[in-house]
C-alpha cells in the first residue's frame, strides 16, 4: 500500500502520475488502461480513466483525500490493481511502477506459455526485438539485420532499406568509427548474441543528425544490471569461429555492463568479368577476367559500460570501446584484352602486405531526470580515434612465360580523430505530461588525415620508381553545428503530432601536401521535419510522416587516390562532391490483434537532388574502366513495404517482410536515364518442438534491381537452425545451416558506360554449418535506460 503526504496545508486536491512496464523485459507499456476507483465508497463509478502514452507514462488530476485502488489492464496481460491512500494535501506525487505480467496459458501443470513481440511501432520507427527470436545466435549483426523489416542486407554485408543504401547505423545510439569506415565490416564485429533490438527509424525527426537519406538503424545491445552475470558464446564452423564474452555486474550505485568479440572470418569469392562493346560489330576492345580470393581477416571488440546511479533521478555513465582487425584482400586473376584483332594475355597478382584497422572511442555522459515525468536534461562527450586503417599493397602482372612485366607498390595510410560534443533537454507542456517540448545543440569536430604513395616499374620490371601524380597526403576536416527545436503534442482523440525543425552549419576544409589543389565549402541546412499519428485504442495506427535529410560525403569518397590493384578497373575519389538533399514522405498504418497478430504497412515517396552515385567511365582505347562518385542531378523513388509476424497456433509463428519500390535516375549534364521496378521478400518461420527444442525456417529473396548505369540480378538467401536448451546447466547449442544444397551462390552485375557493357558474375562461396554452444550464469536484471550520442552525419561508404 502506497501512502501519500505532505506537511502542508490548504491544497485539497492531488495529481498523482507513473508508470507501467512489461515485467520480464522492464520495457514500458504504452497505450495501457488506467482506472481508478475509490475504496471508501464501493459503488462509486470509476473517478479517473486514461491511457498510458508510448513510453508508459499516466497521470491523473486533480483526487481528493482518500483511499483508492488503481486497476491497470491491458491485452495479452494480466490486469493488476495497486491501492493507495491520499491522506494529506500536496503537490504532484509518483506512485511505484507498475510492472504487468503477461498472460499466460497453464497447460497441465508444468508447462507455461507466454508469446513476446517481435515487432512493434512507435512513432516514426519500427523494433524489431531481436532478443525474442531464438534463431539469433552465434552470428553477427548482418545476419540479424536480414530479419529485421523494412531491411535487406547483400551478399557482401552491405544494408539497404527500400532498395536505398545510403542509412545511418548507429549502436546503442553512438556513432562507431569502425562504422564510419566499411559499414560491412562494423556488422561483423557486433555479435548477435548481444543484441537486444534493432530501431529502424523510417522517417527521422530533427532530434536526429540531418545525416541518412534513407533512415537510422539504431542496434540497441544487452545491458543488465544484476549482482554478478553475463554469457559465454562459442561458435564453431566451415567459414567462421568466434568467441564472445559478456559479464554484467551490479553493486548499489554502480552497474558495469562488458563484452567482447574475437571472430575469425573467411570468405571466398570469384568473379567473372566480361566486357564488349555494347552493340554487335563495333571495333574496341574487350576484356575476359577471373578473378579468385580467399582472405582470412581475423578481427576483435572490446566494450566496457559503467554506470554510477547517483540517485533516482541521476545518472552518470562512462563507456570505452576499442576494435582492432585485418582486412587482407589477397587476389589471383587472369586477363585477356583483345585490342584491334590482337589478343593479350596476363596474370595479376595482389598480394595485401598489411591492412591494419584498430581505433578507440570514449564517452562521458550525465543524464537527470526531473520529478515531472519526462522533464530531462543531458549532456555527453565524446572522443573517437581511428588509430590506423591502413591498406598496403603488392601486385605483379606476369605474362604466359611467368615473366614479371609489371609490379607495383601502393601504401595507405589513413587516421580519424573525431570529439562531439551535446546536450539536449526536455520539458512536459501539460498537467497529463503527454506533451513535451525537446531542444538540444550539438557540435563535431572531425579530422582525417590520409597519406598515400605509389612506386611502380616503367621500363624496368624489377626497378621500381616514385609515381607523383600517385602520391600526396589529404588532409581534411570536418566540423559541424548544429540547433534542433521539437515538440510532441498529444491532440487527444487519440491523435499525436511530433514537428521540429533542425539547423546545421558545416564547414569542410581539404588540404593536398603536394599534387591537388586546396579546397573549402560551407554551408548551412535547415532541416524540417512532421509526423501525425491516430490511435484507434491497442489496435490501429496510422501515421503520415515527411523529413528532409542530407548526406554529406565521406572521406573515402572525396580521398583521390588511385586504387589500381586491378589495373583494368580502377576506382578513385572525387574531391568536388558536394552534399546530397532528399525530401521524403511516408503512409503508415500499424495494427495488433487480441489474437497476437501485428501488421504494418506503408507508403512511401523520396526525391535526392545532387544524389552521390558510383559513375563508370570506360576509356574506348584502353577499355580500362574508371569507377567514382559524382553528384547526379535527381533520383526518386516510391513504393511500399509490408511486414507481419502472426503467432500460427501455439507451436508455430511466422514472420514475413515484403517491399516493391519503383527508382528513376536522371542526370541532363552526363546524359544517363535509368528506371525500374524491384522487389523482395522474407519469410521466417518458428516451431517450438516441446521440451526446450526449437525449429527455424528463414529465406529471402530479392529480384533484379535497376542501378544507374545497369541493373543487379535477382538474389535469394536461405537458412535453417535447431536449438536445444538446457535450463537446469543454463546451457544452449543451436546448430545453423545457410544455403546448404549447393556450395556457393550467383549474382550478376551489369554496367552499360562509354559504349561497353560490361557482365560481373560473382560467385559467394557461404554455404556455412556452424555449431554454437551458449552458456549463461548470474540472473537476469532490469535493462538500464540511459541515452548516448547519435553522430549520424557522414554518408558511410561500402569496401573499399
Amino acid at each position: 500500500m502506497v501512502n501519500l503526504s505532505w506537511a502542508q496545508e490548504g491544497v485539497i486536491r492531488y495529481n498523482i502520475q507513473g508508470q507501467v512496464t512489461d515485467s520480464l523485459s522492464n520495457e514500458p507499456l504504452g497505450y495501457v488502461s488506467i482506472n481508478v476507483n475509490t475504496m471508501d465508497k464501493p459503488n462509486q463509478p470509476v473517478v479517473a480513466s486514461v491511457y498510458t502514452d508510448e513510453q508508459g507514462y499516466y497521470h491523473i488530476p486533480n483526487l481528493l483525500p482518500g483511499k483508492y485502488q488503481l486497476e491497470s489492464s491491458f491485452v495479452g496481460y494480466r490486469s493488476k490493481a495497486v491501492p493507495f491512500v491520499i491522506s494529506k494535501n500536496g503537490p504532484t506525487a509518483v506512485l511505484p511502477i507498475i510492472a504487468m505480467s503477461p498472460d499466460v496459458n497453464l497447460l497441465g501443470e508444468v508447462t507455461v506459455t507466454a508469446r513476446k513481440k517481435l515487432v512493434e511501432q512507435q512513432p516514426g520507427m519500427l523494433i524489431y526485438h531481436a532478443e525474442n527470436d531464438p534463431s539469433n545466435t552465434g552470428g553477427s549483426a548482418a545476419d540479424v539485420l536480414r530479419k529485421a523489416p523494412a531491411l535487406n542486407v547483400d551478399a557482401d554485408g552491405n544494408l539497404t532499406m527500400r532498395g536505398n543504401g545510403n542509412i545511418r547505423i548507429l549502436i546503442n545510439g553512438k556513432y562507431n568509427g569502425q562504422v564510419a569506415r566499411s559499414p560491412a565490416d562494423a556488422l561483423n564485429m557486433i555479435p548477435s548474441d548481444i543484441i537486444q533490438s534493432v530501431e529502424i527509424v523510417t522517417s527521422p525527426n530533427a532530434k536526429y543528425d540531418a545525416e541518412g537519406a534513407a533512415g537510422v538503424i539504431n542496434i540497441i545491445t544487452k545491458k543488465n544490471s544484476q549482482s554478478f552475470g553475463g554469457a559465454l558464446a562459442l561458435t564453431g564452423g566451415n567459414w567462421e569461429q568466434v568467441l564472445n564474452p559478456r559479464a554484467d555486474f551490479s553493486s548499489g550505485k554502480w552497474n558495469i555492463n562488458t563484452y567482447a568479440h574475437l571472430h575469425r572470418l573467411q570468405i571466398k569469392e570469384e568473379r567473372q568479368l566480361d566486357r564488349l562493346p555494347d552493340a554487335a560489330g563495333e571495333t574496341g576492345s574487350s576484356l575476359s577476367q577471373f578473378n579468385t580470393g580467399n582472405n582470412v581477416k581475423p578481427h576483435g571488440a572490446l566494450d566496457l559500460s559503467v554506470d554510477y546511479q547517483a540517485d533516482t533521478s541521476t545518472l552518470i555513465n562512462f563507456s570505452a570501446a576499442g576494435w582492432l582487425g585485418n582486412w587482407p584482400v589477397n587476389t589471383l586473376q587472369d586477363n585477356t584484352n583483345m585490342l584491334n584483332g590482337t589478343s593479350s594475355y596476363y596474370q595479376q597478382e595482389v598480394h595485401t602486405r598489411r591492412a591494419p584497422n584498430a581505433g578507440f572511442e570514449l564517452n562521458s555522459s550525465y543524464t537527470k531526470r526531473f520529478r515531472r515525468p519526462r522533464q530531462e536534461f543531458f549532456a555527453i562527450v565524446q572522443y573517437v580515434n581511428n588509430l590506423k586503417d591502413d591498406y598496403d599493397y603488392d601486385t605483379w602482372h606476369r605474362n604466359k612465360e611467368g615473366n614479371i612485366i609489371y609490379q607495383e607498390q601502393n601504401l595507405n595510410h589513413m587516421q580519424t580523430v573525431e570529439w562531439t560534443l551535446q546536450s539536449d533537454y526536455s520539458h512536459p507542456l501539460s498537467s497529463t505530461n503527454k506533451s513535451e517540448l525537446e531542444l538540444g545543440i550539438k557540435s563535431i569536430f572531425r579530422d582525417v588525415v590520409s597519406g598515400y604513395s605509389t612506386l611502380a616499374s616503367e621500363d624496368d620490371p624489377n626497378q621500381l620508381l616514385p609515381q607523383p601524380s600517385r602520391t600526396d597526403q589529404f588532409d581534411y576536416s570536418q566540423n559541424v553545428l548544429a540547433a534542433y527545436l521539437q515538440a510532441k503534442l498529444d491532440l487527444r482523440a487519440g491523435w499525436f503530432a511530433i514537428g521540429g525543425m533542425r539547423l546545421e552549419k558545416t564547414f569542410i576544409e581539404g588540404r593536398f601536401r603536394s599534387v591537388a589543389a586546396p579546397f573549402k565549402n560551407d554551408y548551412t541546412n535547415w532541416v524540417p521535419s512532421a509526423t501525425f499519428e491516430k490511435k484507434w485504442n491497442n489496435n490501429g495506427t496510422l501515421a503520415a510522416s515527411y523529413t528532409q535529410r542530407i548526406s554529406r560525403p565521406s572521406i573515402i569518397d572525396l580521398n583521390p587516390n588511385i586504387d589500381a590493384r586491378d589495373a583494368n578497373n580502377l576506382v578513385v575519389g572525387n574531391p568536388d562532391l558536394r552534399p546530397q538533399a532528399s525530401h521524403q514522405t511516408e503512409l503508415s498504418y500499424s495494427a495488433n490483434t487480441p489474437s497476437g497478430v501485428f501488421l504494418f504497412g506503408s507508403l512511401f515517396w523520396s526525391q535526392m537532388d545532387n544524389s552521390i552515385e558510383d559513375v563508370v567511365h570506360i576509356d574506348p582505347v584502353s577499355g580500362v574502366s574508371t569507377t567514382t562518385k559524382q553528384n547526379l542531378g535527381a533520383s526518386k523513388q516510391y513504393g511500399m513495404n509490408f511486414s507481419t509476424t502472426w503467432p500460427v497456433s501455439e507451436k508455430w509463428s511466422l514472420s514475413a517482410n515484403a517491399n516493391t519500390g519503383y527508382r528513376r535516375f536522371r542526370s541532363g549534364a552526363l546524359d544517363i536515364a535509368s528506371q525500374g521496378w524491384a522487389w523482395g521478400l522474407n519469410m521466417n518461420l518458428n516451431y517450438s518442438a516441446g521440451n526446450h527444442y526449437s525449429f527455424q525456417a528463414f529465406g529471402d529473396y530479392d529480384s533484379r534491381a535497376i542501378t544507374l548505369q545497369g541493373h543487379e540480378s535477382h538474389w535469394f538467401y536461405y537458412s535453417f537452425s535447431a536449438k536445444k536448451e538446457l535450463p537446469k546447466q543454463n546451457l544452449t547449442l543451436t546448430f545453423i545451416t545457410s544455403n546448404p544444397f549447393s556450395s556457393y551462390t550467383s549474382r550478376i552485375d551489369v554496367f552499360r558506360a562509354s559504349g561497353y557493357a560490361s557482365t560481373f558474375n560473382t560467385h559467394y562461396y557461404n554455404q556455412s554449418f556452424k555449431l554454437t554452444l551458449g552458456w549463461k550464469f548470474g540472473q537476469n536484471g532490469r535493462q538500464l535506460q540511459h541515452k548516448t550520442v547519435e553522430n549520424d552525419d557522414v554518408n558511410s561508404s561500402r569496401e573499399k
